[in-house]
Formats: structure tokens, sequence, C-alpha cells
């Protein structure tokens, strides 16, 4: 932990960056502010700026963040490469100079312009040089970052040259310094856009809320900011509109397009009851929605948060980027003085600088400093807009490496809503069974509430001491009478046997793949409902994807061992271990971690919970709303299983763009570095190299979106 500290962060967000002691935060580049913050007017109100730098980026462009500091780096090297291309001009006739040693005119006229070169040079030198410089020199002290080699290098080939032009030597470099931090500038540039752009979709998602909402109050409609809407709010939404709040339909009826958040570009009909989603948007519904949630907890701002979240996390190979361009500094600096000094003695002081600079400017770890973090921000958006929210760039990365996927049952590989199929007790036990489990998320629950309301069952009851027993069922006290519902396990568990009707009925069940659940109350069990399932139709082409990419596939369920066979059949899975209570699921998990390998586990994260936490990644199904499940490393918000492909197959993606940089900056330095220390390389060269090679990192991480 110590080591993490001391690494270098790269600094291509802004040139003010600054040693980090208070929490206040710069209205520019977002980087928290070293001592007393500089206050400009913004809007009427007065914003605090690190430095003059930032304020006058955000007064020409009119935007905040990397996009305007991309285009602030851009206007910076329109104005350096201007002055820059004159001075290497006017370079180039200097040096054919030597062509006419005897020409007292024309030598006369090169030293004239040997000043007009220091003068042109000179503010690309303030402009470009002096923020690198600064971030290289800060705080009395060398700070070992990427800045440090381009200011040693371009500032000693300049006051060299300055030197030269005052004293009458001939070593004059104006044209290799200005070109160097023009270089620079454009790569910077190129770095800062992509990551501006890599930003998008939360920017996007931002846009997706409408800035205005009509809420009825007092009787009346009221146009308000949506940073004004209160829980209880009634808010008014039209055919066409974006739902601006998240709340309960309590008038209207209609479909939404939901696929913001679930990826699913299939209407969701809504009626009275439902749930509506802030950022989704009503196709054919007028509907009045009842605010439920404070601003903070609706699900776009969830969504903004987590990616917020996710973006701060650092994976392993990210860290050990971060550690070698840690290290990689000081050793560049070393062979660069021990060449610079072998030439000194072999041709003198000019040799010997150039070969000093070329190191330097050939060897900036640029390639290892951008080639993680970005191929990995983008793959964790493009998770995003498919709905996969993946918790960290570590989680990513493990992702890639998994060889063994345990899938749950039911609400997993079968579908999520099941069918009532065979009910055999009275309708007052029904009854109080349907008041019990509108207190339980599990999928079978919500099935039986479906039933109830298609038949006129449910009813308002008092229910107390709800509680839940994973695998095995719940109970509570139902208008003061206990009642139990669950598997027959749970009924043996509360010594309880079955009537011989009831377990004709659950050998039935069993023979026909239904799950039967048994209904008692404290003078035993008083009847069971059967719920008819079925293998979602994907399933079979996910489980074909996986076995091509090498992953072992296996079931772990509740259930009984008929289903079980019914899913080997269907499935082709051999693996599908059957009547497994939550223990032993996660024994399964342990066992086969034991043998060396990555296991994931996919359930609906909230029964599996245990099981999803065990495995090294837990992928929860078909979230909706609830995106911070503790227990899942990845949530899928909806419930369509080829995510859990899908997933791996970007996360693999991710891993060998990735290692691709990582190979290309190392082969590119050993290389660069050869030729620079034998003195081949001149520090233009060597510049324009190092901007190639940041440009090449970039557009291969940028192939991430075309996984």
């Amino acid at each position: 932990m110590a080591r993490e500290n001391i690494i270098p962060k790269p600094t291509i967000e802004c040139e003010c960056n600054k040693p980090i002691h208070e929490a206040v935060e710069c209205y520019q580049c977002g980087i928290p502010i070293t001592g007393k913050p500089l206050k400009y007017r913004v809007d009427g109100q007065f914003r605090d700026f690190c430095c003059f730098g930032c304020y006058l980026i955000y007064k020409t462009t009119g935007m905040r963040g990397e996009e305007s500091t991309a285009v602030a780096f851009l206007g910076k090297f329109g104005f350096g490469y201007f002055f820059a291309m004159i001075v290497f001009m006017l370079s180039t006739y200097m040096y054919g100079a030597h062509l006419t040693p005897d020409d007292p005119e024309a030598q006369a006229f090169v030293g004239f312009i040997k000043y007009v070169i220091l003068v042109l040079a000179t503010p690309v030198m303030l402009l470009l040089g002096v923020p690198i410089l600064r971030n290289a020199f800060s705080g009395g002290k060398v700070n070992l970052n990427t800045d440090t080699l381009i200011a040693l290098g371009s500032f000693s080939a300049y006051f060299l040259s300055v030197y030269s032009v005052f004293t009458g030597k001939h070593a004059v470099y104006f044209e290799t310094a200005t070109m160097i931090l023009v270089l620079m500038t454009f790569g910077r540039y190129i770095e800062t856009s992509s990551r501006a752009k890599a930003s998008n979709f939360m920017k996007e998602l931002l846009k997706l809320s409408p800035e205005k909402a009509v809420v009825i109050r007092d009787g009346k409609e009221v146009e308000v900011s949506r940073d004004h809407i209160k829980v209880g709010d009634i808010v008014k939404v039209l055919p066409g509109e974006k739902i601006p709040a998240d709340g309960i339909v309590i008038e209207g009826e209609g479909h939404v397009d939901e696929s913001l958040l679930t990826g699913e570009t299939k209407p969701v009909l809504k009626k009275i009851g439902d749930e509506l989603y802030t950022g989704t948007t009503s196709i054919d519904g007028a509907f009045r929605l009842k605010v439920n949630r404070p601003a903070e907890d609706w699900t776009l701002n969830r969504f903004i948060q987590i990616m917020k979240e996710i973006r701060a996390t650092k994976a392993p190979i990210n860290r050990v980027a971060d550690t070698i361009a840690y290290y990689f500094l000081p050793v560049i600096v070393v062979i660069a003085t021990a060449s610079g000094v072998y030439w000194f003695l072999e041709e003198g002081f000019e040799k010997a600088l150039i070969v000093f600079m070329s190191v330097l400017l050939i060897s900036c770890p640029c390639a290892f400093s951008i080639g993680a973090p970005l191929a990995l921000w983008i793959g964790l958006s493009e998770a995003m807009r498919e709905g996969i929210i993946i918790k960290g760039a570590d989680v990513l990365e493990k992702l890639s490496t998994v060889k063994t996927v345990f899938f749950d049952k039911t609400g997993t590989i079968t579908d999520r809503n099941m069918v009532v199929s065979t009910v055999h007790c009275n309708r007052e036990v029904l009854e109080k069974a349907c008041c019990l489990e509108k207190n339980s998320e599990h999928p079978l629950a919500k099935s039986l509430l479906s039933y109830c309301r298609k038949e006129g069952l449910e009813r308002d009851c008092a229910v107390e001491d709800f509680r839940v027993h994973f695998g095995y069922g719940v109970e509570g006290l139902v208008d003061g009478e206990k009642v139990y519902i669950g598997s027959r396990a749970y009924m043996e568990k509360l010594g309880f046997s079955l009537p011989q009707g009831v377990e004709r009925l659950e050998r039935e069940a069993e023979e026909k793949g239904e799950i039967p659940v048994f209904i008692a109350t404290d003078k035993g069990v008083a009847g069971m409902v059967s719920f008819a399932q079925s293998v979602r139709k994907e399933a079979p082409k996910v489980v074909e994807v996986l076995k091509k990419l090498k992953i072992k596939v296996g079931v772990l369920t509740g259930d009984t061992p008929y289903f079980a066979k019914v899913l080997k059949e269907k499935l082709g899975i051999s693996d599908v271990r059957a009547g497994l209570m939550p223990q032993d699921k996660l024994k399964a998990i342990k066992e086969e971690k034991a043998k060396g390998v990555t296991v994931a586990m996919v359930g609906d994260g909230i029964n599996d919970a245990p099981a999803l936490a065990e495995a090294d990644i837990g992928i929860a199904m078909g979230c909706g709303t609830d995106l911070t499940r503790e227990s899942a490393n990845i949530s899928l918000i909806s419930d369509d299983l080829r995510k859990v492909p899908l997933s791996i197959l970007l996360a693999k993606k991710v891993k060998k763009v990735i290692y691709t940089n990582m190979f290309w900056a190392f082969v590119y330095n050993v290389i660069g570095i050869g030729l620079a220390v034998m003195g081949k390389l001149s520090p233009i060269f060597a510049a324009m190299a190092m901007v190639m090679s940041s440009a090449f990192v970039i557009a291969n991480s940028i192939r991430v979106k075309n996984w």
C-alpha cells in the first residue's frame, strides 16, 4: 500500500497539477487545489480555479473537464506549430549558410536570423514549455514524471541556443526545442481527447434526464426544474417524453422504452402500480407518477455515481504499468547521462547534448501510462452500454481469466416468471400464503402473487415476524397465525410429515419437472402449490458459446434431481448438481477454486448471495434498479442470459488490447533507446516517435469498441 502512494500519476488532464492537501477542486480541470485557490466570477458566482490557465481555458472554450482541456491543447498546438514552422524554415536557411562561408553579407544575415529565431522561439517556450517545466519542478523539488524528461530535453536545447546566439557560437537548436514541445502538445491533445471520448457515455447519461418536469401541486400543473422535484410529488408525463424522476404509476397505462437501463429494445408495458425510471421514454402512454425516492437514489443518478466509482478503481495490470513507469524514469535519466558523458568524451559537447536529449525523449513512458487505463475505461463504458455493470477495473481483468461458470437454475437458467400449475389447499390458507409472500423477493413468491391477483385471492393481512431461511423457505405471523412456505426439506426440518395426498401430488409434479412448494401452519402441512418452469430460449446458445471459449459450465440448484436430468438433456451440461442447500453451493465453489481456476457464479442476486460472494466473480442477473447488490461483482440489469458470455468476451478483448499495448511500449522503448544511445536518432525524430507510440496505443485501445 505504501508503494502505491508514491507512484506518480499520469498528468495529462491539466498542466496545473500540484501536491494535494486540500479538498477544494478546480472548477475547470477537477484537480484538488493546493494553497489558496484563484476565484473568478462564472455565471454570477465565484468559482475556484487552480491557476489562471484553467480560467482562460474555460473562458475561451466554454467547456469544462477533459474535453475543454483537449480543445485548449489543440489551440496551443496551432499557435506553437505556426511559430515552430517559421523557426524550422529559418533554421534550415541558417544551416545552409555554411555553403558560402566567405560571403560576409550572407554571414551577417545569418547572425540577424539567429536573433529573429530567438524572438519567435521564446513565445513557444513560454506557452508550451513553462507549464511542463512547472509540473516537472514544483514544490521546490524535482517531480520524477514524464514532464521532467520533456522539460530537460527541450529547455537544454533552448538555453544552449540562447547562449550560442549571444556568444556567436554555432550550437543553435531552437527548432529542436520548439518542435519537441509542439509534438508533445499534440500528443497530449490526442491523449486527452481520447479520454474525453471514452467518458462520453457518462455525459450521454447526464443528458438523458429532462431539464424540466410538470408537477401537480395544489391541483395545478407547475413546470419545475428537475432539481426541485421532491419525494411525494405527482409528475405528469406525456407520450414521447422522457421520465424525469423515479416513481410509481398512479394513473395511466402504456409502453416505455427502458433500453437505457436494460439494453433490451422491446418496449415494456407499464400499468398502475408499476415503477418508472429516470431517463426512460414513454412511447405511447400518458402517466401520472408519484416520486418515491430522493434524487440521489434515482436509477440514472446511481448509474452515474457507480460509473464515477468504477473509474477510480485500478486493475492489477494498471498498477504494474504505474510501477514500471515509476522505476523506468530514474533508469532512463541514468542511461541518458551516461550516454551524454560517453559522447562528450568521444565527440564533444554538441553530440553529447543531442544524444542526451534523444534518449530522454524516445524513452517517455506515455505508452505505459495510458495503455492499460484507457483500454479498461473504454471496456467498462462499453459494458455499461450493454446493461452490464462491472464494478471495477480489477473485476474486468479477473473476468478475462474465468475457467468455470456455475449457474443457479431458478430465474437464471430457467425463466424467472414461473406459472402456477397445481394448487392443493383451501382458499383461506392460500390467501394467507399470498400475504406472506408479498414480503419475499424470490421468483416463486412473485409467481404465486401473480396467480393470487388473477384469481382474486389477494387481500390485506397483518404480517409480522417475517423471516427468510435461505435454501428452505419463509415464515411469518399472518393475522396472528404462523404460516410456513417452502421445500420438503423445510417441512421435515419443522417436523412436519406430508399427508398421503400431498405426497402423491409431489411425485406427479416432479415427474413433470415442476417445482413443488408446501404451505404449513402450526397444525402441519396444509397444502401444496407446484410451479411449471421452462428453460430460457437463449440458454442453449449461451452454453455453446461458453464451451467454445473452453469454459467449464455447471449448474448448482436446490431443486429436484428430476429437473436436473432435463437440464442435462436440453443443454448438454454434464455437471448439474441438484438438491443443494446454500452451504452445499459454497462447498462446490470452494472445491472448484481449490483447483487453481477462476470461478464465476451466476444467480439472481437474492437467495444466491452467499454463493455470489464466495465465487471469484459473482454475476447477479435481472438487477433492474437494484444496482448495488453487495454480493455481486457484476450486475446484469436485464434477465438476458447472453450477457454472461458477452461480458467474458469483452473482458478477453480488453486484456488482449492491454497486453498488445504493453508489448508495443516495451519493444518501442528497447529499440528507440538503443538507437538513441548509439547516436543514430535526432531529438526531433525521437519526439515524433514518442507521439507515434502514444497514438498507436490510443488507436489500439479504441479497438475495444469493436469487440
